[in-house]
Order: structure tokens, then C-alpha cells, then sequence
């Protein structure tokens, strides 16, 4: 049986959003529930399950969920302790948002699709993200708190979906994009994500070239090449680590794809995205 919950319930006095750590660690914590709110969270750590709209779909550490207000949900821990940080606010600022800043957008919490919008982030966004709600907790719950803090997570995952249009991908390729985005998977090249897909090589060139008029090889080092920028702005990691880490085994050909898309060296990109202005 679902139940209705209501922002105001979860607010002390003064308060206009919630955000909390939670701490997910029996087989239902939480009712399964609708609500008159908007709520984004992601996954710092552990495994469960997250049912939404009578599906059944695999949390992990990294995983970011944008809920819409009419969305029905809630979460097992499927034996495995679950920690998110979750962030709850009204509507009216969600409708405030898509009027000022994403009219035209049916993405993140715009989506007509079944299910909402979900995406796996790196360890440095996760990071990140936890760092600056932490910051948030520790000040009073007020609408400039939570324009800052939404605006920031709303700048920050926009850039990191690289603007890619998926509308023509089968869902095994997205599937397998979202997934292979780890450094665990980097290492492995080309054939840890055709293995991902579970289709022939072949195919999974064909179908690559069709959709993102890129052969296999330029899209998987693209994917690669664009972590390998996001952390040389937030970490201080060698560059040779980097290049490492993203499965480039040759610095020379690291350097050569790096100028390929971005037409300056690691060192000049990270150089100018870190100086202090």
C-alpha cells in the first residue's frame, strides 16, 4: 500500500528543504511512498534495491536518482547496508527551475519516461557532491541554501551527460555506456565494454557508428578522455595516474587523444581549469 507524504512533515520551522544522510540497512526502512516534492539523491556507498513505479532497479555506489513528485518509490537494502544523501524540496522551486533555466529540456526531472532520470557519476563527483551537502548541513535550511546547492549539482551532472542525445540508442548501449564509466572498467579498453554489451564486437561497432557517427574506438576513448579531464580539475592526481587509471597504457597516445578533443595538452587544460580567479 503506498502512501502520500508531505515536504512540510520532514521540516522544522523556518526550514523550506530536507536533506539528510540515510542509513538504509533492513529489507524496507522506508514506506513506499508518493509525495507532494521533488527529491534527488545518490548512492555514497553499499548495494539495495530502489522500486520505482512497480520496478525493481539495482542501487550502487555511485548511482544519482532525480524523483519526480508523482513518482512511487522506496528502497531495500538487499543485505547489504545502503547510504545516500538525499535532498527533498517543493515543487513550486522544480517548476521555478524548468521555467528560468531548462524550458525546453525533458530530461532530469522533465522525463516523461516510466522510470526517472538516472545516471552513475565518478568517485570525484560523489565526492564532491557530499562535500558541498555537508557544507549545506551545517547552515539554516533556506532558499538561498537550496538554490545554491541545486544549482551546483544541476551545473555539475550536466556537464558530466556530455550532452550526448541517446533518443536513438538501443537500451543495451546506454546500459553499457553508464556502466563502463568507472576506472575499474577503463583499464580493460575496448573489449571490457563490448563485454558489457553481451553482442557481438561487430555488431556493437555498427550499431556505434549509427548512432554516434563515431567508430567504436573514438567513442570508448572519448568516454575515457572526458573523466580523464574531469579529474584533472578536481583532483591533483600526476597526470601520468591519470592516464593510467582511464586504461591508456601510452602516455604518447594518452597526450594524442587528449589534444584530439580538447586541442591542448593535459597539462595546459588543467593549468587553466585550476587557476584561481
Amino acid at each position: 500500500m503506498s502512501k502520500f507524504f508531505k515536504l512540510k512533515d520532514f521540516l522544522a520551522k523556518d526550514e523550506v528543504f530536507h536533506i539528510a544522510r540515510v542509513f538504509i540497512t533492513t529489507r524496507y526502512d522506508i514506506s513506499y511512498h508518493s509525495h507532494d516534492y521533488a527529491e534527488l539523491f545518490w548512492v555514497e556507498s553499499g548495494e539495495g534495491i530502489h522500486h520505482i513505479n512497480g520496478n525493481k532497479v539495482v542501487l550502487r555506489a555511485n548511482d544519482m536518482v532525480l524523483i519526480r513528485p508523482e513518482d512511487t518509490h522506496t528502497f531495500s537494502s538487499n543485505g547489504k547496508d545502503l547510504t545516500i544523501v538525499n535532498i527533498a524540496f517543493p515543487k513550486e522551486t522544480l517548476d521555478y527551475f524548468h521555467t528560468r533555466y531548462f524550458s525546453n529540456s525533458n530530461q532530469f526531472f522533465w522525463s516523461g519516461s516510466a522510470l526517472p532520470y538516472h545516471i552513475r557519476i565518478p568517485d570525484t563527483l560523489v565526492k564532491r557532491f557530499s562535500s558541498r551537502a555537508e557544507e549545506t548541513m551545517r547552515f539554516k535550511r533556506s532558499y538561498m541554501q537550496m538554490d545554491s546547492l541545486l544549482l551546483f549539482i544541476f551545473r555539475t551532472i550536466q556537464e558530466f551527460d556530455t550532452h550526448q542525445d541517446y533518443s536513438s540508442a538501443p537500451s543495451w548501449l546506454v546500459s553499457a555506456i553508464k556502466t563502463y564509466n568507472n576506472t575499474d572498467r577503463f583499464r580493460g579498453g575496448i573489449s571490457s565494454f563490448v563485454d558489457i554489451c553481451d553482442r557481438n564486437p561487430d555488431y556493437v561497432n555498427r550499431v556505434v557508428k549509427t548512432v554516434f557517427k563515431q567508430t567504436l574506438t573514438d567513442f570508448v576513448n572519448d568516454i575515457r578522455i572526458k573523466h580523464a579531464a574531469d579529474e584533472l580539475i578536481l583532483t591533483s592526481i600526476p597526470i601520468k595516474v591519470i592516464a593510467y587509471s582511464c586504461g591508456f597504457e601510452s602516455i604518447a597516445y594518452f597526450y594524442k587523444q587528449f589534444g584530439k578533443r580538447y586541442s591542448q595538452t593535459p597539462f595546459d587544460y588543467r593549468k587553466l581549469n585550476q587557476k584561481i580567479v
